[in-house]
């Protein structure tokens, strides 16, 4: 299964991490986790958006 980080605010508007014009994604739960703290600890998106690991 390949999991992948998304970024939600409110019901319509959804954000993807993307590498080159393709998805990031990540073969382990674990994997996801450390890349989203990664995210998280650099600031990289607005604290406005739920962050979030989705299968």
């Amino acid at each position: 299964m390949l999991y992948r980080i998304v970024g939600k605010e409110g019901p319509r508007i959804v954000i993807q991490f993307m590498k080159k014009n393709v998805e990031l994604t990540f073969r382990t739960y674990r994997e996801a986790e450390d890349y989203l703290e990664k995210i998280r600890k650099e600031k990289v998106i607005p604290g406005k958006y739920k962050l979030e690991i989705v299968a």
